[in-house]
């Protein structure tokens, strides 16, 4: 045709006012530093320092279907048992962005509005001006709160119909409280409850679902597995959401090595959630060694990132100093009108210990200060932390094996409280337990996944067993009971439990629970165990004095020895 119009009046208004996204040049980046590509410190996406599990890798390379399209029935299963769900509420998506993109089409009409709450994920923003829908910013408060208040004015003013919520907060780490999330679930919209850092820290809003319809919880295999270029998220939701997700979201939408590499996470998932416990303990080094510099204050967070503040200078500009050094880290854009501020904040991706270390020592230069009080080669604390969902039960566990006897422990059951409170006390351990359970129905789900978690947090916190005694045995007397408990923390788990009590019941739980604490506790922990009750009439006094002598056999088997070089194998297990 004559004096064609530039292609560009073709495209969608929406499209002609949206800022592509640039991928960083690294190879630019690399050139300023004056280092090469690979020696570039990546510290500003959030990403996961450590590689896919071993098992991931090799069902990558073993898989020898790739000319077919994928099958996601079993992977479907999986995610659904790892998020104690059923499958009809998961739906799969091509990252959490997909997720996102889904949720706006399906709930927020053409035109229509949703409420974010900035500081924000730029995603939401983008995925709503992209589909030519209205984003309607409810900052949040300057504790980073969500001002609930003001998201209730916005939406009976508004009229929106979809929130976005992030729980461990991004660029804060912060978890919104569940009781939160029940009070915005009341609103006449849909919640959807972002918790892509939720392994690392805070409560799910995941139990929710099955009472609350309107509530859509995403998550991503990206951070706590490290698939962030392998591209999986989910949904979870009600059976008629996840339905119409099914019926919008692309045929095929995830690739076959995600599905592939996914499902192995799924079937040995102690190895990912490990690495999320060593992030987890760097984490609170890093935080400890910044909050030491003068000038810099912490924002304390969940995430596997750390957000600072620092007095009398921009974010930006530090962070382009930090990048003339090879050092990645994000800083952000204009100070908002309302909310907590950015323009002086940098947040930093907690990497490994080696990479943690060399972000202080170029953060201290640009700053121009002394390093930090608290150095990260000092040795590490050995720490786990895993949160286990079921159907049944939500149980998150933190232990801290050099600790000092600390325990906070709520698991709705008083006499296993006391317990655990038992074995952190004399086995010099920091614990903190928060159970949630089925106790309508009787106490043995939450006794169970209580253990089961504990012994997984044990294990993630003795790490490869380098240096360690390994053995230890200790006696507990309690008036007229006596105990033994003798480990061995080989790997190879093995339970011997003999006690046996009189009465059905010890104060609020079934006292066969004893026994099987124990034995499900060494299967999850790898630990061989040979638990004995020795004397006794009180069947109160022969349980405790038995979890007792577990806490100081754990502190006896679980010391470092300079002395023992390596990993004590047995077999070929360590």
């Amino acid at each position: 045709m004559d004096n064609p119009e530039p292609i560009e009046t073709f495209f969608s208004p929406a499209v002609r006012e949206l800022a592509p996204y640039e991928p960083p040049d690294w190879e630019g980046l690399a050139r300023r530093a004056g280092v090469e590509v690979d020696q570039l410190l990546r510290l500003d996406a959030n990403e996961n320092p450590y590689p896919l599990s071993p098992r991931a890798v090799a069902a990558v390379a073993r898989f020898d279907g790739y000319s077919f399209y994928p099958d996601y029935k079993a992977l479907e299963q999986a995610v659904a048992r790892y998020a104690g769900v059923s499958p009809e509420n998961v739906v799969l998506g091509n990252g959490g962005d997909e997720i996102i993109d889904l949720a706006i089409r399906l709930f927020v009409p053409h035109g229509g509005a949703a409420i974010v709450c900035p500081p924000a994920f730029s995603m939401y923003s983008v995925s709503l001006a992209a589909l030519e829908r209205q984003a309607v910013a409810v900052p949040r408060c300057d504790d980073w709160a969500p001002d609930l208040a003001a998201i209730e004015a916005a939406v009976a003013r508004e009229g929106a119909r979809l929130l976005f919520v992030t729980s461990p907060g991004n660029p804060d780490g912060q978890p919104v409280p569940r009781e939160a999330i029940r009070r915005l679930l009341a609103l006449p919209l849909v919640v959807l409850v972002d918790e892509a850092y939720v392994e690392f820290g805070g409560e799910s809003a995941a139990p929710l679902l099955a009472e609350h319809p309107n509530l859509v919880v995403l998550r991503t295999f990206s951070k706590w597995a490290g698939m962030a270029g392998l591209r999986l998220g989910y949904a979870l939701a009600s059976p008629a959401v996840t339905a119409a997700l099914h019926r919008l979201r692309l045929p095929y939408n995830v690739n076959a090595a995600a599905a592939v590499a996914a499902l192995a996470t799924l079937q040995e998932p102690d190895h990912a959630l490990s690495t999320v416990a060593r992030i987890v303990a760097e984490r609170e080094r890093l935080a400890a060694a910044l909050g030491g510099l003068p000038g810099v204050r912490v924002v304390p967070g969940q995430a596997n990132f750390v957000l600072c503040t620092l007095d009398g200078r921009s974010g930006r500009q530090v962070a382009g100093a930090l990048a003339e050094r090879g050092v990645l880290v994000r800083s952000f854009g204009q100070e908002a009108a309302a909310g907590p501020s950015l323009a002086g904040a940098i947040r930093v991706t907690v990497g490994r210990p080696e990479q943690n270390d060399a972000f202080l020592d170029a953060l201290c230069s640009v700053l121009g200060v002394q390093g930090p009080a608290v150095r990260l080669d000092d040795p590490p604390p050995r720490s786990g932390r895993v949160h286990r969902q079921t159907r049944e039960t939500d149980v998150v566990v933190t232990l801290v094996l050099d600790g000092t006897g600390r325990y906070d422990v709520q698991t709705g059951i008083a006499f296993l409280d006391h317990m655990l409170a038992q074995v952190a006390a004399h086995g010099l351990l920091d614990l903190t337990v928060r159970a949630r359970g089925d106790l309508d129905v009787d106490e043995h789900h939450t006794a169970e996944d209580v253990a089961i978690a504990l012994g997984q947090a044990l294990d993630a916190a003795l790490g490869d067993r380098r240096g360690l005694v390994r053995m230890g045995h200790a006696y507990a007397p309690l008036d007229e009971a006596l105990a033994r408990v003798v480990l061995d923390l080989s790997g190879r788990p093995y339970a011997v439990v003999d006690a046996r009590f009189d009465t059905p019941r010890l104060g609020t739980m079934d006292s066969d629970l004893v026994v099987h604490f124990f034995e499900t506790l060494a299967m999850h922990g790898r630990l061989g165990l040979h638990a004995h009750v020795l004397a006794g009439r009180n069947g109160h006094h022969c349980a405790e004095a038995l979890f007792k002598a577990l806490g100081r056999a754990l502190d006896a088997a679980s010391r470092l020895d300079d002395r023992r070089q390596g990993i004590p194998s047995t077999k070929g297990v360590l």
